[in-house]
């Protein structure tokens, strides 16, 4: 059976209908969940810890360093992207970090233990260590972080992160 000029075009056209009509739906279903998940953050954020008493919702060490800020980005003609070494970094914590998705005012205590005694300024291992709690869903946005305490630990093998990390 071979369709007519008029008939196929017809049968194309409610096809296209059909595919429009679902890329809205998906759209409208997902700027939905992002509303919800932005109201939710703010409500969250409006139910700030009001104790004022500094409750711990991470404790934990991580047997990796994470890449300087001068190894974080890389650069592919106009075009930056994460390094293999950041992205990698991000799967190691994402492993180890629960899924909080707090909005709550955060402070923050991390301790580089480095792998030998190079020189290295502390605060560019900074950036790496907050994406990576961000991007694991431990919170919302870096913005949370309030207070940063940043130490230079002994010296470990391999290397080491301590991090704690509190709602205030």
């Amino acid at each position: 059976m071979r369709w007519s000029e008029s008939i196929l075009e017809s049968h194309l056209k409610a096809h296209r209908n059909k595919a429009n009509l679902a890329q809205e739906r998906f759209k409208l279903q997902n700027d939905a969940k992002v509303q919800d998940a932005q109201q939710n953050a703010t409500q969250a954020i409006k139910a700030q810890n009001t104790t004022h008493q500094e409750k711990t919702i991470l404790d934990c060490e991580i047997a990796t360093i994470p890449p300087s800020v001068n190894h974080y980005w890389v650069a592919s003609g106009k075009r930056r992207y994460l390094s293999d070494k950041a992205r990698d970094f991000h799967d190691v914590v994402s492993m180890l970090v629960p899924r909080i998705n707090t909005a709550a005012r955060l402070k923050l205590d991390v301790t580089f233990h480095f792998p030998n005694r190079l020189r290295r300024d502390i605060d560019n291992y900074l950036k790496a260590t907050i994406d990576s709690l961000v991007k694991c869903g431990l919170c919302v946005d870096d913005e949370q972080f309030d207070e940063l305490i940043v130490r230079r630990g002994d010296v470990v093998k391999g290397g080491l992160i301590q991090l704690k990390v509190w709602e205030i």
